[in-house]
Parts: C-alpha cells; structure tokens; sequence
C-alpha cells in the first residue's frame, strides 16, 4: 500500500491521462463533425460543376495548401483531364505537368491510394520544392477522379490522420460526382423528350408555333421571383413548355379551325388538360408536371376546369402556368382574333385578378413585365 504522496501523484497521473483522451476525443468528434457537414454539402449539389468547387473548399478545410489541381477520368479514352484549377501559379502547374509525364498521377489512379509526396523536380532549389498531396477519387472500384494538392505543409508533417480524413472525403465525393454525371445524363435525355413533344404541338397548329415556349420562358421568371426552389422552377418550366401537349389529342378541324369555336367544340377542346396529364404520366420522369398540366386552366374562384379547384389548393405551378398563358394569348395573334396591345393585357390580368388569376402571381409577373423590354412598355404602370 502506497504513501499518500504516492497516492495523490497516481491520481494526478490519472486525471492527466483523462484530460489528454478527452482532448483527443473532443477534437476527433470535431474532424468527424466537419467532414460529415462537407460530405453533406457535397451530396445536396446537384450539378457537377457544384460538387467539384464544393470539393476543393473543403480540401481546403483538412489540408493546408497553396492550391489545387482536380483531374476526372475521360469516359472515353481512361485518360484523366484536367476538370478544375484552385491558385495554380504557372511553376505549380508545370510541376504537375511534370507529374503527368512520369505517370505519377496514374500510377496513383491505379493504387487507389491517398499519397503525400515530395516535390520530383530534381531542378528545383530547395526553397522552391514542395509537397503534393494526390487524393484518387474512386467509385465503386473505379477510378473517377484526382485531386492534385500543392501543400505548404512539409511531407513530414503530413499526418496519417490528414490522408486518412481526405481518403474519406473522396469516396463520398468520387461517389457524388457518379451520381450527378447520371443525373445530368438523365436530365438531357428528358429535356429531349420535352422538346420532341412540344415540337408535336407546334406542328399540330402553325398558328400557336412558340406560344409554349414563351410561356416557358414567363413562368420560370415568375417562379424565380417567387423565391422557390430550384426543383420547382424546373418543374414549373417543363410543365409550361408542355401545358397544351395534350391538344394533340384533339381534332385538327377544331385546332385549326380559322374562327371561333362552337360550344361543343369548346368543351372538346376544354379536355387538353386531362388528355396532356394522361399522356405525361406515363412518363414516369416528367411525373412531378403532371397536376401543373392538368389544373392550368383552373380559376382562383373555382369556376374553371377541369376540376374546379379554388384558390391556393390549385398548385402554384399551375396558378404561374395559368397566368403566363392567358398572357401570351392576349398579345399573339390568332387566325380568328388579333393580338392585344401589351398594356391591356396587363389591364386583362389586373382586372381578373382574383377571379380568374392569382393576385400575387399576377403582381409578380406584371413587375416582371415592367423591367422587362419584351411585350411590356416601361411607361405603362397603371
């Protein structure tokens, strides 16, 4: 049994140790809640171009460094290209030029491995030498990516803990940036499909031939000013640029018909919104358009169709839609009416606010028109 000096140094040697352990412990969850708050950010970027300038932010976070140099695999040819520069001065650049030349950077694509390295300029001065740090971005065993880290930091100082949170950081990356070339392929694949079925009903009518792109290009601006999400204004765009695709399921003898319309042959023409939904829902991508088509021609009082839905229960694609439509009707020109000086259709909207229209959407998109030198003249404000 020990003294009481004994015991009291044992306890203070204890309470030491305590101190450092939880020291270590509190600045590892510290790296770990860093690195999952950049993993975060890096998978809500939805284009590449976003999660690539995201990446080398939060390189920037772990591993102090004069710049960066990202490279991505060529789908094509396995050769990696360069993708991205962060302050790369002209001596850096070459430097890693010199990489490329030696197979540096693809024999660390083959290993799969994070790396820190000395400068292989065998000509350079000792001041002028630095450390590259080269951090693979692999995907389901496939190379994606480098990234090419010029560090200020002496290779000797580089921790195991630093490649270890910078290899962690890439395969969520390498990941994310899969994830967004599919999605990007994706999304030009339904673009072309939107545009191949908007082009049906330009053919279908000559004289409505860019009426949906107009509504298009009115609807994202409202949306836009409306402060929505991204995702929505995509949506609403889309749905706009295919509101009347399902007058392609009326006949031509009513579309083209060069004056006004019969009632019966209203009522028919009055069924596009379902007929265009019909046809968009089974496209399992375009979905999220489906209840803008269907409900563009609802009323803000509930008398339009073809459900006769009120007020905010309308969507608010549908209320945009709805709006940019009745617009660009007015002022076109049609083979039963002429078009509409711009300065009553804005009157059209202001009156039927309420009514037929929204009447935030239509403030919205009569400020838009106001600051705008197309269809709208600046004098008019009233």
């Amino acid at each position: 049994m020990g003294t009481a000096e004994e015991d009291i140094k044992e306890l203070r040697d204890y309470i030491k140790n305590l101190e450092v352990i939880n020291e270590g412990l509190r600045n590892s969850f510290e790296e770990l809640t860093t690195l999952y708050r950049l993993v975060d950010i890096i998978t809500e970027s939805k284009t590449l171009e976003r999660v690539l300038n995201s990446l080398m932010d939060m390189v920037t976070e772990i591993i102090s460094c004069e710049g960066a140099m990202l490279f991505l695999v060529d789908e094509k040819n396995g050769e990696p290209d360069v993708a991205l520069k962060r302050n790369i001065s002209k001596k850096n650049e070459a430097k890693i030029n010199l990489q490329m030349k030696q197979k540096v950077i693809e024999w660390t694509l083959k290993k799969g491995k994070t790396i820190a390295m000395p400068d292989i300029d065998e000509d350079a001065n000792d001041t002028d030498k630095t450390t590259f740090v080269l951090v693979p971005l692999i995907a389901h065993d496939k190379p994606v990516g480098l990234i090419d880290i010029i560090s200020d930091t002496p290779e000797g100082d580089i921790t195991t803990k630093d490649l270890s949170l910078l290899t962690i950081l890439a395969k969520q990356a390498a990941l994310a940036i899969e994830n967004v070339k599919l999605y990007e392929s994706m999304k030009k694949d339904q673009i072309s499909i939107i545009r191949a079925l908007s082009s049906t009903v330009d053919a279908k009518d000559h004289h409505t031939s860019g009426h949906s792109l107009k509504v298009s290009e009115y609807s994202q601006k409202i949306a836009e000013a409306l402060g929505m999400s991204e995702r929505d204004i995509e949506n609403i765009k889309y749905a706009a640029l295919l509101h009347d695709i399902g007058k392609i399921g009326i006949p031509d003898e009513i579309i083209k018909k060069p004056t006004r319309l019969t009632p019966e042959e209203f009522e028919i023409v009055r069924k596009h919104p379902v007929i265009g939904a019909r046809i968009i829902k089974e496209i399992e991508s375009l979905s999220p358009m489906v209840p803008i088509i269907l409900h563009h021609h609802e009323r803000f009082d509930g008398k339009g169709y073809p459900d006769g839905l009120k007020g905010e229960v309308i969507p608010i694609g549908a209320r945009i839609v709805h709006a940019a439509d009745a617009y660009d009707t007015m002022v076109s020109a049609r083979a039963y009416k002429d078009m509409l000086p711009a300065e009553l259709a804005v009157s059209e909207l202001r009156k039927n606010a309420g009514t037929q229209f929204d009447p935030k959407v239509v403030e919205t998109f009569i400020t838009i028109l106001r600051r705008s030198s197309v269809g709208y003249d600046d004098k008019i404000d009233s």
